[in-house]
């Protein structure tokens, strides 16, 4: 089979992958993205609560260590960024609160910190202040270090908006690709795939959960990463406004976490302390969920077991967890020369802008002709969201597309519109749809909506509603149809 050539080959859409995409796609340079999924950002990025931190939430970062360079790299960027691909930012503030004195004394160093590193000067609150500004949080709270520049975004969002930019300048997409081998040359690495072959002169590795067996292949992996485990659950949209911003308590112990997270979306996420796992294991269990919610119960007791529609597990992937968590790998491999690895651990889709910035940088000082893409249009429209327009503009819509006056979740109000643009940019299967416009995504989770949008699936992408998944591969959401089935057995019978 002949060789697929491209200038530079970037392995995981993720939002590191996806972020250096759309950084290349500046420039007339051939690039090709590959994942694995049959859709972005469905890896480590998925698993993100979407917080976007200014480096200033933990005494770890600090100026000697490389990710937090990144992340204040990308202070200025995130915003602007999600303004152009119109994606939702959302500034809340943030809270680091502590239950005595001796925790206190920490927020108070870290406040100090935060000055003399020219990122703001939070102020502390005592209960009776913090109280005005979060009502409902727990009365044994002793006060809070209180964080104005703290936002969130849609981190799947985020994602899906910097691929589709970085087509529509260019790049090529190739999903459902997983990487199999890797043989670096002297002039360009030959990779081989599930879906073909390719040559690139430059490798970019952002591959997330599996980036240093990835990075195995071609023996370019000089640091040692473990894959350290978070639960996070869902908590359904009605809840919104029990919290005004993030929430969290300073943790007595390393890797400890307990948050309470507001999400564009309208959702409340919160979530427990971090363990080492074993990497692919995102399963879930009945200690984490009750542990978690007593956790985030403790924060804000009006939480309740029934206020709980979902929960996931995702993976950090981190270097040096026991200590802290200190550094990151974004850079040229240090043993195989046009080897570039990504990976960032926490936060790293905060840092993502800047890291991408970086590698585009590292690439050229390497020798890739950067010459600027005349045609680069940085802009991205999104998917119209009917639950937030006004009735004139829910009219105006309605009229030039009448398949937006047809709601088919009622949960989240998600239109028969908004899921045919769905899978017009992209979405194959029942998660592609609910992670664009969140049809399923509410409180009975697709029980409801899930079989017409089986059937809007079927009808747009020419299939049979049993041929239809819920993430691609074998996860077939019907094994048949009853009728047929019952036909079958009559014949037989």
């Amino acid at each position: 089979m002949p060789f697929t050539e491209t200038e530079v080959l970037i392995v995981g859409a993720g939002i590191l992958g996806a972020a250096t995409a759309r950084e290349l796609s500046r420039y007339k340079v051939d690039v090709t993205l590959v994942e694995k999924n049959v859709d972005v950002g469905w890896g480590i990025t998925k698993a993100n609560v979407g917080v976007v931190n200014q480096g200033k939430d933990t005494l770890e970062f600090r100026p000697e260590y490389h990710r937090s360079h990144l992340l204040w790299r990308s202070l200025s960027m995130m915003e602007p960024l999600c303004r152009e691909l119109d994606v939702p930012f959302r500034k809340v503030g943030g809270w680091e609160m502590c239950w005595d004195m001796k925790a206190k004394e920490k927020l108070d160093k870290l406040a100090r910190r935060t000055e003399s590193l020219g990122l703001g000067k939070d102020r502390f609150y005592w209960y009776p202040e913090l109280k005005e500004m979060e009502p409902h949080v727990s009365d044994k709270i002793l006060g809070g270090l209180h964080d104005p520049d703290i936002a969130v975004v849609n981190p799947v969002w985020l994602t899906q908006a910097l691929v589709e930019n970085a087509v529509h300048n260019g790049v090529h997409l190739k999903l459902g690709t997983e990487v199999l081998d890797i043989k670096p040359g002297h002039h360009w690495f030959e990779v081989r795939t599930t879906e073909g072959d390719f040559k690139a002169r430059y490798v970019i590795n952002a591959a997330g959960e599996w980036v240093d067996k990835v990075a195995a292949k071609v023996g370019a992996d000089d640091f040692v990463l473990f894959p350290v485990k978070g639960y996070v659950g869902v908590l359904d949209r009605r809840l919104e406004g029990l919290v005004n911003g993030l929430v969290s308590v300073l943790p007595e112990r390393p890797g400890e976490m307990n948050v309470i997270v507001p999400t564009v979306e309208g959702n409340l996420l919160f979530g427990i302390q971090l363990q080492i796992n074993r990497r692919g294991d995102h399963s879930t269990t009945a200690h984490m969920a009750r542990a978690a919610l007593e956790n985030a119960r403790k924060l804000v007791p009006e939480i309740s077991e029934k206020d709980v529609i979902n929960e996931f597990c995702g993976f950090l992937m981190l270097r040096n967890f026991e200590i802290g968590w200190h550094e990151c790998e974004v850079g040229m491999s240090r043993r195989v020369p046009r080897f570039v690895n990504m990976t960032i651990g926490y936060p790293g889709v905060s840092a993502s802008p800047g890291a991408a910035a970086e590698v585009v940088e590292v690439l050229q000082k390497d020798g890739l002709e950067l010459e600027p893409n005349p045609k680069f249009d940085p802009h991205r429209r999104g998917i119209p969201d009917f639950s937030r327009l006004s009735d004139r503009e829910r009219r105006e819509l309605i009229k030039k597309d009448p398949r937006y006056g047809h709601v088919i979740c009622r949960c989240e109000t998600v239109t028969e519109g908004e899921i045919v643009e769905a899978i017009r940019r992209g979405a194959t299967t029942l998660d592609g749809v609910k992670h664009r416009v969140r049809a399923g995504m509410g409180r009975c989770q697709g029980g409801f909506c899930g079989p017409r949008v089986t059937r809007i699936l079927a009808r747009e992408l020419g299939i049979s509603e049993t041929e239809v998944t819920k993430k691609g591969g074998d996860s077939a959401h019907l094994c048949c149809r009853v009728k047929e089935l019952l036909e079958e057995e009559r014949e037989s019978g």
